[in-house]
C-alpha cells in the first residue's frame, strides 16, 4: 500500500533469550517521533523496555506500562497512515515481546494496521495470538524442484541442474531456507564438479543447518548411530533385518526417525539422512553398502551396493555393473545406467581405454536422461582418454551440452576436427556439428556444405546410426525449401533406424516426418507418428528427447482441434525443460503457448514476457522468434492490434534471418496480415499477404490460405465494402479444413466483419458458429475472446414478457400475425412488434429460425453446451 509504514522483526535462535528485542526492531526506529505523543509514564516505560533509557538502580520497569505504551505507539503510527507489522520466523520470537504483541493484538480494531506473521510449523504455534482477528492462514508447503532452482539462480547465481539440483531440493525436502543455506556451502566450497561427478558424494551442511538437527544425533548411543548409517546408504523404504532395527528405537524417541508407508523406518527429514552420512567413517559407509548388498535381490541394486563396499578397483564388480547397467536400459532407465557406467569405470583397473569407453557412455547415457551435470562431468575426464575416437566423441557431447553460443564450445570443436582427420566416422561426427553450428548462425550455404561431406564421410565409414544423425539435421532445412525432398530424406531415415536401438537421431528423424505430414495437412498421420514415437520414448527413459517429443505433440494436437491435449503436452515439455535446462527461454515458450491454447491469457502474457527477456539474453533467435510471435497473439486476443504488429514483425525478421520461410512452419503471416489491416497500414497488409500466398504456393502449402483469404477480407472491409468483404470470406470458408481453428478464427473474423456491415443477426450467428467450434476444441482463450464480442454486440435484452411467450406458443402452432393478434386481443402492429423484439432476442431473421431457436428442447441443449463450455480448460498455440 503506498505510504505505508513497515515495521519489522526477524528474530533468530541464538536471540530468543534477549527479552524485547522484537520490540526494539518493531518501535526501536519510530519512538523518537513518538516520544511527545506517549504520556510521560508510558513513554518511560517504552524507552526502558527498548533501552533507550538505562532504568533506575532499584527501580522495575512495569510490565503493563509497557504493554499499553506499545499498543499507543502503534494506535498513533496508524492515525498518521497505513501500518503494516511484518513478524518472521515467529517461533524464535523472545517471549517478553511475545506477550507484549499479543496484548496490543487482542485490542487493535484499526484496519490501518495489518500484521504479516511467518512460523514454522515443526514448533508449538504462537502465531494466531500475535494477528489482530480476523486472521487469515495460509500454509506455505514445500517448494517444487524447479522453482528451487530458480530461487538459487536468482538470489545466489548458481545455476544447477539435473542430479545437483534434484539433490539439493531433496536433502532440503523443498524448504527455501534450507535450500539457501545448502546452495551457499555448495558454491563457498566450489564443489558443483565434484558433485555431479559423484551423485552419492554427502552433501556439505552448512553450521547454520547443523544446530538445528544436530542435537538428536548426538543424544543416540553408538549402536543406534551405526544402524542409521545403514539406513542413510540405504534406498528410501529399504525394510532392514531386526538386529539393525532394534537399535533404532532410540532415533524414533528422538523424533530423528518415523514410520513411513508400510511401516518402514525413515528419517524425520531429508537432511538428517545428509548428516549420517556425511558423519560416518569411510570403513562404516562401505560396511553399511555390504550389509545392503545382501539384502536386495535387485542386480542393479546388488551391483551399486557392492561396488561402494569395495576398498579397491574390481574388474569384477565392474563387469558385474556393465550387466547392471544394460538391465537398468531395457527397463527404460538411462540415467541409472549412466550411474552403474560411471562406477564400472572407477573399478575398471588396470585398463584405461576400457575404463574411458565405460565413462563415454555413462556420459551419453546422462544426457539421454537429462541429467547434464553427470554427463558434463563424464565428459570432461575424457580429454585425455588413450582412445582417439572416445576424445572426438567426449568432445562433441561436450559441445552440446554447453550450446552452440557458449565460448567455449568453438574451441572443443575446433580440437576435435584436429583429432578426427583421416577418420571418416569421427570426420562425419565432426561435420555434422559444424553442419549445426553454421545453420544456428543462419549461414546455411556452409551448413549445407557441411552436410553433403559429413553424409560421404559417413556413407564411407558404413555408420547407418552416423547417418541418420546427418539426414536428421539436413532434413528439416530441405523441407523449407524443397518439401517433396526433404519428405525423402526423412523417410530414408526412418528406413535406416528401423530395427535399430532407438537413438536421439531417430527420434529427431521420426518427429520431422510427424511436422512434415503436419504442414502439409496431413493431420492424421501426424497424429500417428507422434503417438507412436512419444510412447517409444517415455518406454526408453529418454529424457533429453521426451521435451522435443512433446513439444511436437503439443503443436500437432494444437493444429488437429484438440486443445486440451495440447495443453496437457505443452505444460509437461514445460515443466521437463525447466527441470533439466539452465536456460529458460524455451520452457517459459513452451507453457506460453500452452496458455494460448487452454489457459489464461494473463499466465500467457507473463510466461512469454519472462521468455522474450530469456531469449534475448541467451542470444537464441529461434525461441526468441516463436515467444514474439505468440506474445503478438496475446495482444489479438487483448484487442490491442498495434502492440500485436510490433511483436508479429519481430517474429518474422527472426525467422528470415534463420532461413525459416515455410509459411506451415507458423502460422504467422494471416495474424499479422490482420493487425496489420486494423491498425490502418494496408499497404503493408497487401504486402504480407502476397507475400504469403507466394510462399504457399511454391511450397504447395494450400493448408494456410483461408488464414490468408482471412486476412483479405477484414483488409478489404478497413479500405472498402464490409458487406462485400463479408460475402466472399463466406464463400471461402469450407465445412472442414485440416486444421479445424482455422475455420473458428474466419467465423470469428466474419461475424465481426457482418456486425461491421450492420448485419447483426448474420454477425450473431458466425459469432455462435465460432464460440461452438472453440467449445469443442476445448480452446478456451479463444472461446472467452468470442464471448466477448457475442456480448458486445447487443445489450442485454430482458427475456421475453408473458405477451411475447403466447406468441411464441402460436407461432409455433403455426398462427398468421392477424390471427395471434385476434387470439390474444391485440394490433397486428403489436403483434409485429414483438415478433420485430423477439428476432433481436434470438438473434434470427425469421419465423422458421426462431421457432427453432426458441424451442425448449434446444435451448436445453445449448444450456448443455454452455456448461461444457465452462468445464473445459487447456491452452496452446503456434
Amino acid at each position: 500500500m503506498r505510504g505505508e509504514s513497515v515495521l519489522r522483526s526477524s528474530p533468530t535462535a541464538a536471540e530468543s533469550e534477549l527479552p524485547h528485542l522484537a520490540l526494539i526492531d518493531l518501535l526501536g526506529g519510530a519512538l523518537p517521533g513518538l516520544a511527545e505523543e506517549l504520556p510521560a509514564h508510558l513513554r518511560l516505560a517504552l524507552e526502558r523496555a527498548l533501552l533507550h533509557t538505562a532504568p533506575e538502580p532499584g527501580t522495575a520497569t512495569d510490565p503493563l506500562a509497557v504493554r499499553v505504551a506499545a499498543l499507543e505507539a502503534l494506535r498513533r503510527l496508524a492515525a498518521r497512515g497505513p501500518v503494516l507489522v511484518l513478524l518472521d520466523d515467529t517461533q524464535w520470537l523472545d517471549e517478553a515481546s511475545r506477550q507484549v504483541i499479543a496484548f496490543a493484538a487482542r485490542r487493535l480494531a484499526d484496519r490501518r494496521i495489518r500484521f504479516v506473521v511467518t512460523e514454522r510449523t515443526d514448533h508449538d504455534p504462537v502465531m494466531a495470538e500475535l494477528c489482530p482477528r480476523p486472521v487469515t492462514e495460509l500454509p506455505v508447503g514445500p517448494l517444487a524442484e524447479r522453482a528451487v532452482g530458480a530461487l538459487l539462480r536468482d538470489r545466489l547465481g548458481l545455476r544447477l541442474a539435473g542430479l545437483t539440483l534434484a539433490r539439493i531440493h531433496a536433502v532440503s525436502a523443498g524448504n527455501a531456507y534450507f535450500a539457501l543455506e545448502l546452495g551457499r556451502e555448495l558454491r563457498a566450497r566450489g564443489e558443483h564438479a565434484a558433485l555431479a561427478a559423484d551423485p552419492g558424494r554427502p552433501l556439505g551442511v552448512p553450521q547454520r543447518l547443523r544446530h538445528l538437527v544436530a542435537a538428536r544425533l548426538t543424544a543416540l548411543p553408538a549402536d543406534a548411530r551405526r544402524a542409521l548409517a545403514v539406513l542413510a546408504a540405504a534406498r528410501p523404504g529399504t525394510r532392514l533385518p531386526e538386529q539393525l532395527t532394534g537399535p533404532l528405537g532410540a532415533a524414533v524417541e528422538q523424533g530423528v526417525l518415523v514410520h513411513g508407508p508400510g511401516g518402514a523406518l525413515q528419517f524425520a527429514h531429508p537432511l538428517l539422512a545428509e548428516l549420517v552420512a556425511a558423519a560416518a567413517a569411510p570403513a562404516a559407509r562401505r560396511e553399511a553398502h555390504r550389509l545392503l548388498a545382501g539384502l536386495t535381490a535387485d542386480p542393479v541394486e546388488r551391483a551399486r551396493h557392492r561396488a561402494l563396499a569395495a576398498e579397491h578397483p574390481d574388474p569384477a564388480i565392474a563387469a558385474e555393473l556393465d550387466r547392471a547397467a544394460d538391465t537398468a536400459l531395457t527397463r527404460g532407465a538411462p540415467g541409472t545406467a549412466a550411474d552403474q557406467l560411471r562406477l564400472a569405470a572407477e573399478h575398471t583397473g588396470d585398463d584405461p581405454d576400457a575404463a574411458a569407453r565405460r565413462l563415454l557412455a555413462a556420459a551419453r547415457n546422462a544426457a539421454t536422461a537429462g541429467l547434464p551435470d553427470l554427463a558434463r562431468a563424464c565428459g570432461e575426464r575424457l580429454s585425455a582418454a588413450p582412445g582417439r575416437d572416445v576424445r572426438v566423441q567426449a568432445a562433441l557431447l561436450l559441445v552440446r551440452l554447453l550450446g552452440l553460443d557458449h565460448p567455449e564450445s568453438g574451441a572443443l570443436l575446433a580440437a576435435a576436427a584436429a583429432e578426427a582427420e583421416g577418420v571418416p566416422a569421427l570426420a562425419a561426427a565432426v561435420r555434422q556439428e559444424r553442419a549445426v553450428r553454421a545453420l544456428h548462425h543462419a549461414d546455411h550455404t556452409a551448413g549445407l556444405a557441411e552436410l553433403a561431406a559429413a553424409e560421404r564421410e559417413a556413407a564411407a565409414a558404413d555408420d547407418p546410426d552416423l547417418l541418420v544423425e546427418v539426414l536428421a539435421v539436413r532434413a528439416p532445412i530441405e523441407l523449407s525449401s524443397d518439401p517433396a525432398h526433404g519428405l525423402a530424406l526423412l523417410e530414408r531415415g526412418r528406413r535406416l533406424s528401423a530395427g535399430r536401438p532407438l537413438t536421439g537421431a531417430a527420434v529427431f528423424v521420426r518427429q520431422g516426418l510427424a511436422v512434415a505430414h503436419l504442414r502439409t495437412g496431413a493431420v492424421g498421420r501426424a497424429l500417428a507418428e507422434v503417438d507412436a514415437l512419444r510412447a517409444e520414448v517415455e518406454r526408453a527413459g529418454r529424457t533429453e528427447d521426451l521435451c522435443t517429443v512433446l513439444y511436437v505433440a503439443a503443436s500437432v494436437y494444437e493444429r488437429a482441434g484438440r486443445c486440451a491435449e495440447s495443453y496437457a503436452f505443452g505444460r509437461a515439455a514445460y515443466e521437463l525443460r525447466e527441470r533439466i535446462e539452465p536456460a529458460p527461454g524455451p520452457a517459459r515458450v513452451l507453457g506460453g503457448a500452452a496458455e494460448l491454447n487452454a489457459g489464461t491469457v494473463e499466465r500467457a502474457a507473463d510466461l512469454l514476457d519472462a521468455a522474450i527477456l530469456a531469449a534475448a539474453s541467451d542470444q537464441d533467435r529461434e525461441w526468441l522468434a516463436y515467444a514474439h510471435g505468440l506474445r503478438g497473439r496475446v495482444d489479438l486476443l487483448r484487442g490491442t492490434p498495434a502492440a500485436a504488429v510490433g511483436h508479429f514483425r519481430q517474429a518474422r525478421q527472426l525467422l528470415r534471418r534463420l532461413q525459416f520461410d515455410d509459411p506451415a512452419l507458423f502460422l504467422l503471416d494471416a495474424d499479422l496480415a490482420e493487425a496489420l489491416a486494423l491498425t490502418g497500414e494496408g499497404g503493408a497488409a497487401a504486402e504480407a499477404i502476397a507475400d504469403g500466398r507466394e510462399r504457399a504456393r511454391r511450397l504447395g502449402r494450400e493448408v494456410v490460405l483461408l488464414g490468408l483469404d482471412r486476412a483479405e477480407a477484414v483488409l478489404a472491409a478497413v479500405d472498402g465494402d464490409p458487406r462485400s468483404a463479408a460475402d466472399a470470406l463466406r464463400a471461402t470458408i469450407p465445412e472442414r479444413h485440416p486444421y479445424p481453428l482455422e475455420i473458428a478464427r474466419a467465423r470469428l473474423a466474419l461475424g465481426r466483419l457482418e456486425r461491421r456491415a450492420r448485419r447483426r443477426a448474420a454477425a450473431r450467428s458466425e459469432l455462435r458458429e465460432a464460440a461452438d467450434r472453440y467449445a469443442r476444441a476445448g480452446c478456451t482463450p479463444w472461446l472467452r475472446h468470442t464471448e466477448a464480442a457475442l456480448a458486445e454486440l447487443d445489450p442485454a435484452e430482458p427475456d421475453p414478457t408473458p405477451v411475447q411467450r403466447d406468441i411464441l406458443g402460436l407461432v409455433r402452432g403455426g398462427a398468421t400475425n392477424r390471427e395471434i393478434a385476434a387470439s390474444l386481443h391485440l394490433s397486428v402492429k403489436a403483434v409485429e412488434a414483438n415478433l420485430t423484439r423477439l428476432y433481436r432476442q434470438f438473434g434470427v431473421r425469421g419465423r422458421g429460425e426462431l421457432v427453432r431457436a426458441a424451442d425448449p428442447a434446444a435451448r436445453q441443449g445449448g444450456d448443455q453446451c454452455a456448461l461444457r463450455t465452462i468445464r473445459t480448460s487447456a491452452p496452446t498455440g503456434r
